[in-house]
């Protein structure tokens, strides 16, 4: 059976039971009663008593939406001894004696005179033994079923003598490891040393290999660069020549014409030259010189192409000075880059050998420090665990389960205790197919509890199920999981309480109980009392109405008294 929407005609049994025991709706504020009595003449001589309880316009927020019944289910917390105490007193683990060889150079320590020698570093061992049989013994047992406990309540003591044999196990690791590890930092300490001066030599030599390589191939650099800058001198003064010969052929040209065109006067001129002597003679004349200027300027090319000629010898003389320049700078590059190289390549290599020979040192004294630190750590887990001979609750609720009893013994995955999840609260509601479409699947859940009426719980929705369908009636279901917010310590598994997933909401208004409104034809009243006590009824406009109250959106205002009728018959 559900609740659904708002009715004017009748309402489920359900629903109604849902609106008056909750405050789901935000309640009937009453101000209080008061009840006035009016005798009225009735049929047969009978009496009816009017009687008017008053009540307040609140302000707040009506919801309708889908109702359902649901029982309370808990969830439950099962804390477990995480310590295995036979892998935490067992020592048996520790690493064999060893030797490490490492070839270094006769910086480093090798045998020197250029062969290599081996340095040998013996890893420091650490003895341990099992000890399997220790375990943690229940001495009394603090906790019973059904008792509700918090987080850090006493779950169980245990026997002294057994906490005590195993913490002192583990203070002596720790004591052992601790002196290894300094005894360790000891030994290794000429090792580091010898291998830190093999380091700076290497490294010194190298720091002036750069030095040295740069200042005697300056000498051959700047040789090339001489003879490069002798190269090109002669090239560009080449070049330049080659411009003056370009100019002097074209000058050469132009004479060669005007000889042509002084030729061809005269040649035209030679039939009448004694006639006109003075023009033959002038027409000779200037031929003659065009001749000796064509005549020089074939004397200056001539000149210039030796100049040229002896201009290119030159610049292949300088091209092979230069090139020889060049062959000498590569090969002293290279004389003095594998003097450079040795003495690079043993400063890098230095950085490598300094690694591989305090790496091997670093190493075994950081196996060692584990062993330290692991050894501490087992004793801090130990104490964390087992505080002051007794084992604590890390949870809080109602105890379901308790497992070990006095006596018994504690090991890794041991369940110590079993309780009620108070932290989990959850209520399964099965809605139907149109219900399930119906509900806002992000929406709000309001619960009341049929132990609290009073008390509006607030819930979210954490799981559906598949889709279920029932042959028999032919209709799909789900099962909804509602899990219950805020405040839960007052619930317990098997609490009943109706569900409702809401699915209108007005927030924030004036509102009365539906009981205070009664209609005349098409217009709501409420009564109210005027300022001499009498009761008057007052026009008021309402609006949205969620079975229980009624919104009232003019005529009233939060605070405003209202009065609720009813009629008792008496005979």
């Amino acid at each position: 059976m559900r609740a659904i929407g708002i009715t004017l005609g009748h309402k489920s049994k359900k629903e109604t039971r849902m609106k008056n025991k909750t405050k789901l709706l935000a309640g009937v504020g009453a101000a209080g009663m008061l009840v006035v009595s009016l005798r009225l003449a009735g049929r047969g001589g009978s009496e009816e008593n009017i009687v008017y309880r008053e009540t307040m316009a609140e302000y707040g927020s009506l919801t309708v939406g889908i109702t359902e019944e649901a029982a309370v289910e808990i969830g439950t917390l099962e804390q477990q001894f995480d310590l295995d105490i036979s892998a935490l007193v067992d020592n048996s683990a520790a690493s064999d004696s060893q030797t490490t060889s490492v070839v270094m150079p006769e910086a480093f320590g090798g045998m020197g005179n250029g062969a290599t020698g081996m340095m040998s570093f013996g890893a420091f061992s650490v003895d341990g033994s099992a000890s399997q049989s220790q375990s943690l013994e229940v001495a009394d047992v603090k906790i019973a079923v059904g008792q509700e406990i918090k987080e850090g309540d006493l779950l169980y003591v245990l026997t002294t003598e057994s906490v005590n044999e195993i913490r002192e196990t583990l203070s002596e690791d720790i004591n052992d490891t601790k002196a290894d590890y300094e005894a360790l930092q000891v030994e290794q300490e000429a090792s580091r040393t010898q291998a830190q001066q093999g380091y700076d030599t290497y490294v010194t030599n190298g720091k002036y290999a750069q030095l040295i390589y740069d200042n005697e191939l300056k000498t051959y650099q700047d040789a090339v660069e001489e003879a490069a800058e002798d190269v090109d001198e002669k090239q560009n003064t080449y070049n330049e020549k080659l411009l003056e010969l370009a100019e002097l052929q074209e000058e050469y040209a132009e004479a060669l014409a005007f000889v042509h065109e002084a030729q061809g006067a005269v040649s035209e001129n030679y039939a009448g030259r004694h006639e006109n002597a003075y023009y033959y003679t002038v027409y000779l004349n200037t031929r003659d010189a065009a001749q000796k200027l064509a005549d020089q300027f074939e004397e200056e090319i001539d000149g210039m192409n030796e100049e040229i000629e002896q201009l290119s010898l030159e610049i292949q003389a300088a091209v092979r000075t230069m090139n020889q320049c060049r062959i000498d700078y590569e090969k002293a590059k290279l004389d003095l880059g594998q003097t450079q190289d040795i003495d690079s390549y043993y400063a890098a290599k230095a950085s490598e050998w300094y690694g591989i020979q305090t790496a091997s040192l670093d190493n075994e004294l950081s196996s060692v420090k584990k062993s330290y630190d692991t050894a501490v750590e087992k004793l801090a887990a130990f104490d964390s665990a087992v505080q002051e001979n007794g084992i604590l609750s890390e949870y809080s609720g109602v105890v379901t389960e308790v497992p070990l009893s006095e006596g018994g013994t504690l090991s890794g995955g041991s369940s110590l205790v079993v309780l009620n999840d108070q932290e989990t609260v959850t209520m399964a509601v099965t809605l139907g197919e149109d219900d399930y479409s119906a509900v806002d699947k992000e929406g709000a859940v309001n619960i009341v509890f049929t132990a609290y009426p009073e008390e509006t719980y607030s819930g979210r929705i954490t799981d559906v199920s598949d889709a279920e369908y029932d042959s028999s009636s032919k209709t799909v279901s789900y099962t909804v999981t509602v899990t219950v917010q805020g405040e839960v310590s007052g619930l317990y598994a098997g609490m009943t309480g109706d569900v409702t997933f809401v699915t209108k909401e007005m927030k924030q208004v004036c509102y009365v109980s539906n009981r205070a409104v009664f209609r005349e034809g098409t217009r709501s009243y409420v009564k109210v009392r005027d300022d001499k006590g009498n009761v008057v009824k007052q026009e008021v406009t309402t609006g949205f109405s969620d079975g229980i109250n009624v919104e009232i959106t003019a005529g009233l205002s939060e605070g405003d008294t209202v009065l609720i009728e009813s009629k008792v018959g008496e005979t």
